[in-house]
């Protein structure tokens, strides 16, 4: 990648006239003018811990905690007589202060100590409090009450295990702690719990011992101050795959010991990536050894517990489905944050994007490393696409605890990426590295990161966190360009619109012109921030211009209108020299007619080899009809000829499935079909099975001979299977109970998230309701996860609407646990 200095740039480029990069800052600072946060004030406190130590045992199948905290700090406030607590709904049954009892009052909110003496600066004192809880939030019991695991192992049915989930503040559910990111601490935890049963925290592993009464003591102790949000708990039936990188870290990988074959292939390159981020940071791994634990019903993708990542079990995956869905982006993810969020960690919720958005970042340049810079950029192009699509709805900046999602990961991680393009690669490590070792172990805000690059590269980047960071909104470039006198002239103009959060952006932007003679005109020009600008590209010897781009290779972030001719999208889809460039002639050619382009796009099709082109190709192609050998009297795939040969041969998984959701007339294609059943990649199965099913010109003994086929297909989470008894349950009504007793077993608590989802789904499809139905869908609708929660309540809701419905759910909840929080949820 390329690097320059933004001060040279400035002295020299003519759009900036002569006013000095100072000057440009000084201008900008004089403005200043951000949108109101009020919920980013960092939380107060008065005393700074240094090491909390957490013993607890369980009785698991009431979820209920007993535990004994112990907390040690010291004063920061002078005066000292009062000290709050985290802890909603815990019971505190005694508390002491250096080894006293102690005066206390718990609240909804948690508890408050009151001291005899005040405590003051300079000393040092141990809080311990012994307590019992049965959280909603924080840490998870799953699977305690239901029967045992089936005779034949399935990936799918519920386990015995317990789980935390601290961030952002449901530690202080299960432990009385100062709950908050700005404070940082050496944490313990000792945990006794069934001998058959093995358990993972935080730090190095101090203990394990075989107690009398059946029971396994286990005691993991931090070696450096973590915030404690990301204290941890795993336990159940596991193995332990253990590993080092080249350089000697410990990694250890807990995996179901049922499935092996599953293993090596979710924990693909755990080393490498570790490798890679030290190289990239400059900042050697912290925590001595690196563990992940999957489990059951996690409530997002994973979390980032320092030392120790859990992640959803959802992810584990063998050969066949690592083609769909693999770990490799949220391991990269999480082990990034080892770094980002736990080595530093933002001091409050507006910092977040510190820690997300690089958690983003570097799994997107790891990607680059083994793909090539096409997939990269492929990556950054979604991140930009998902960022415009938020600020469609608001225009929050990312350094706002409003911004979303969609700014704390992609376009933060966008935001990074062009960060790293205007620095270089060299420039940009050298920073990062200088940053993580001036705050490790510490509390940062975006003021640190910004000042990092003033410190140590001597370069003032205000403008770029003014505009991407501390302010909201995206820039839409209107381009023209016309061929003058020996140059091109490029007219931009900035459309958005602007006001005191969103203005005109400025950047660098790279400016190519492509010549009918194969030459190439390429200059860097600052784009300012106006509303409209005037660029010149020499044109030497007025040459014929083929096509032109602004910002090549899409460097920027941004909405561009730029009209091009039929004939100049054709000549950038077939010449451009970098493959985004290609791509986007490609797609702003999906408007075209097909007559017009059929041919060009074929021809592309088979000299593309990046697949998110050949897929864009495949959809503006995919209702064309299919050509079979003249001589040919059947509709084989044998027979088949020209691009439908080419489709129905595909090894991409993604230009198959972007054919088969693009496709509307899949009767025509049938023997393409034929062998889209059968493919290796279970998306692929199920999306074509879900095409010939639904489409009504397909004949019932096709569809029959369909559903013989793939009868033994069942898919990640058994979305295969439960599509097919939906289908099946239509076409076999002799058997159509049997079917719908399959699914109701599906949707029951005996089986993780996904697969329960999956079977609601084709339940609803199906209009079917009965009692069990309903009170497996009543237990899933009350769920503290939200992504099983909202399809439960969707198809109660559906149900409600179906004949008897609303009675129906009335009379199987009366009475039951569901009941209350049902009307909670309008139902």
């Amino acid at each position: 990648m390329r690097g320059f200095i933004i001060a040279g740039c400035f002295l020299v480029s003519h759009s900036l006239g002569a006013q000095s990069l100072f000057e440009q800052n000084k201008l900008q600072t004089e403005h200043i003018h951000y949108l109101s946060d009020p919920s980013a004030a960092e939380r107060e406190h008065s005393v700074d811990m240094i090491s909390m130590k957490v013993d607890v045992s369980f009785v698991p199948e009431k979820g209920i905690v007993k535990g004994t905290v112990t907390h040690t700090f010291t004063p920061i406030q002078k005066k000292v007589d009062t000290l709050f607590f985290d802890g909603p709904g815990i019971t505190i049954n005694t508390a002491t202060l250096d080894g006293q009892p102690v005066k206390f009052k718990t609240s909804t909110t948690g508890v408050i100590l009151y001291f005899d003496k005040t405590l003051t600066w300079d000393e040092t004192h141990v809080v311990v409090f012994v307590y019992e809880a049965k959280p909603e939030h924080g840490i998870y019991f799953i699977g305690w009450n239901q029967p045992v695991n089936p005779s034949s192992p399935d990936i799918n049915y519920i386990r015995k295990q317990i789980w935390t989930q601290g961030q952002g503040i449901d530690n202080r559910n299960w432990i009385p702690m100062y709950d908050n990111m700005n404070d940082k601490l050496i944490t313990e935890t000792v945990v006794t719990i069934d001998s058959r049963y093995k358990v993972l925290s935080n730090g190095k592993k101090v203990l394990e011992k075989k107690n009398a009464d059946g029971t396994t003591t286990w005691n993991y102790k931090m070696e450096k101050p973590h915030a404690g949000y990301l204290l941890m708990l795993g336990i159940g039936n596991y193995g332990i795959k253990s590993t080092k990188t080249s350089r000697g870290t410990g990694v250890n990988f807990w995996y179901y010991p049922e499935f092996p074959d599953r293993r090596d292939i979710t924990s693909y390159k755990t080393e490498k990536m570790i490798e890679f981020l030290e190289d990239e940071t400059g900042t050697p791994y912290a925590w001595g050894e690196y563990s992940q634990i999957m489990v059951q019903n996690f409530l997002y993708g994973a979390m980032e517990n320092t030392s120790a990542t859990v992640f959803g079990d959802f992810f584990t995956t063998d050969a066949r489905g690592f083609k769909d869905r693999n770990y490799m982006g949220v391991n990269c993810h999480e082990l990034t944050h080892q770094w980002f969020g736990d080595l530093i960690t933002a001091r409050s919720d507006n910092d977040v994007w510190m820690q997300e958005s690089f958690a983003t970042f570097y799994p997107k340049l790891f990607f680059g490393m083994l793909d090539g810079p096409d997939a990269m950029k492929w990556n950054f192009r979604d991140e930009v696409n998902q960022a415009l699509l938020q600020g469609e709805k608001d225009n929050f900046p990312i350094r706002h605890t409003q911004g979303g999602v969609k700014r704390l990961y992609p376009k933060g991680s966008a935001v990074l990426g062009m960060l790293r393009y205007n620095l270089g690669d060299e420039q940009f490590k050298r920073f990062i590295k200088y940053y993580l070792a001036k705050n490790a172990f510490a509390n940062v805000e975006a003021w640190d990161f910004q000042k990092a690059i003033k410190d140590k590269l001597g370069l003032n980047y205000d403008w770029f966190f003014d505009q991407w960071i501390h302010r909201g909104g995206e820039p839409h470039y209107k381009i023209s360009y016309k061929k003058g006198s020996g140059n091109t002239e490029f007219t931009v103009e900035q459309i958005h619109k602007t006001d005191g959060n969103v203005r005109y952006f400025k950047m660098p932007v790279d400016f190519a012109v492509y010549y009918k003679d194969g030459s190439v005109s390429r200059e860097k020009k600052w784009v300012v921030d106006s509303q409209m600008q005037v660029i010149s590209i020499p044109n030497p010897g007025n040459k014929e211009i083929s096509f032109a781009l602004f910002d090549e290779n899409s460097e920027v972030m941004k909405k561009m209108t730029f009209d091009k001719s039929l004939e100049e999208l054709m000549s950038q889809a077939s010449g451009a020299k970098n493959m985004i460039d290609r791509y986007d002639a490609v797609v702003a050619m999906g408007k075209i007619s097909i007559d017009k382009k059929e041919d060009f796009l074929k021809t592309r099709f088979s000299a593309e080899t990046f697949k998110g082109i050949r897929a864009e190709i495949a959809k503006q192609l995919a209702n064309t009809l299919p050509t079979y050998n003249s001589t040919s009297t059947t509709l084989t795939t044998d027979n088949l000829t020209g691009i439908w040969k080419l489709f129905a041969g595909e090894k991409e998984t993604e230009v198959k499935n972007a054919l088969i959701l693009a496709d509307t007339i899949a009767d025509k294609h049938l023997a393409a079909y034929l062998v889209f059943i059968k493919d290796s990649a279970y998306s692929v199965v199920e999306n074509a099975l879900v095409k010939i099913m639904e489409n009504k010109f397909v004949s019932t003994i096709t569809k029959i001979d369909i559903l013989e086929q793939t009868s033994l297909e069942v898919g990640m989470g058994k979305s295969i299977r439960c599509k097919w008894l939906q289908y099946s349950s239509g076409i076999d009504i002799s058997n159509k109970d049997k079917y719908i007793a399959e699914l109701t077993t599906y949707s029951a608590p005996i089986y993780e998230f996904r697969t329960r989802i999956n079977a609601m789904n084709a339940l609803k499809a199906l209009n079917v309701y009965d009692n069990k139905i309903i009170l497996n869908m009543a237990e899933a609708a009350v769920s503290n996860n939200g992504r099983l929660a909202a399809p439960a309540v969707e198809s109660l809701k559906h149900i409600k609407t179906l004949p008897g419905g609303e009675m129906a759910i009335s009379s199987a909840v009366s009475n039951t646990e569901f009941e209350a929080k049902l009307k909670e949820k309008g139902l």
